[in-house]
């Protein structure tokens, strides 16, 4: 085989790695933040990533903070509303028309079973307040944070890598028939 073909199909390889580079994620998702509250660690996690607007998967992994142990008998909520800390009202009201929405984390919804997890549909982007409610033993802990979540792709760019892939696939088909035929005839 030729230099060149071979720099071809590397660059061929290399294409195909960026395009499919964003296919794996890890359990749980990215981290968003990681805080300690009360005598627990609190890691919340969230797909996609970056964090958009739309459906998303937030997981909380709870770990006891002597031994970071993970806590696997805690009942876990969690509210989201727009705007960040700074812009936070002091009412606790569950009104939906300002968009809060609440949901129940479990470790049933949870692939990675050490994780409670609930899945939401962020309706838009921008500063969101996430506060976890942590019940456990009697013992009420709470941790609240602002999460930066982004406008939603163009649905044709959520898929460009789909539609890359055929293209891709018939140009490398090309290249092994002509170095076939390369061969062949010398």
């Amino acid at each position: 085989m030729s230099r060149r073909a071979l720099l071809l199909l590397a660059v061929l390889f290399l294409a195909l790695a960026a395009v499919f580079a964003d296919v794996a994620f890890a359990d749980g998702g990215t981290v968003l933040w990681r805080k300690d509250a009360g005598a627990l660690v609190i890691t919340v996690f969230a797909t996609p990533a970056p964090l958009t607007a739309g459906p998303v998967d937030i997981s909380l992994l709870l770990q006891d903070r002597g031994g970071l142990d993970p806590v696997l008998d805690a009942s876990v909520s969690m509210r989201l509303r727009p705007g960040s800390l700074k812009n936070a009202s002091n009412n606790d009201s569950s009104d939906d028309s300002n968009g809060e929405i609440q949901v129940r984390a479990t470790r049933k919804q949870a692939q990675n079973k050490l994780l409670y997890a609930a899945a939401v549909t962020l309706p838009k982007s921008g500063k969101w307040q996430l506060a976890v409610t942590i019940l456990r033993k009697g013992e009420r802990t709470e941790a609240v944070e602002t999460i930066d979540v982004a406008t939603a792709p163009k649905m044709a760019a959520t898929y460009w890598s789909y539609v890359a892939f055929p293209p891709v696939m018939i140009v490398l088909f090309v290249v092994r028939e002509r170095l076939i035929r390369r061969r062949t005839k010398g």
